[in-house]
């Protein structure tokens, strides 16, 4: 599987423990992907927009219904849901069958540490 990236070479001014928080989305985003979706490719874009760090995962893998998911594989999609609760970060997942997965993340960049 190719793994594009974009933009995760700019410099963010985030709290470590922000920091920790979105490698662990894009990590389990990225393990999904690789289990689950056989995909051939994958993008993985860090960008700002409106004062807002958007972070996205990309996929062309074989995309699901969510009604699709057996329990026991939902704990990594209710993990990442929580680590961007924890941030303060809108998560989102776009996925239909045969047309891949969007894992998406908006982090309002006036949070710059946990709790405030």
């Amino acid at each position: 599987m190719k793994v594009y990236l974009e933009g995760m070479d700019q410099k963010r001014d985030l709290a470590p423990e922000i920091q920790a928080q979105l490698i662990r989305i894009v990590q389990e985003a990225l393990s999904n992907t690789r289990k689950h979706a056989k995909a051939q490719q994958v993008w993985v874009s860090c960008r700002t927009s409106n004062n807002d760090l958007i972070l996205e995962i990309r996929d062309d893998g074989r995309g699901f219904s969510p009604e699709d998911i057996p329990m026991p594989s939902r704990h990594g999609m209710r993990g990442m849901r929580e680590r961007a609760d924890l941030i303060r970060a809108e998560f989102q997942v776009i996925s239909r069958p045969h047309e891949g997965t969007i894992v998406s993340l908006r982090l309002p960049m006036t949070i710059r540490e946990m709790g405030t």
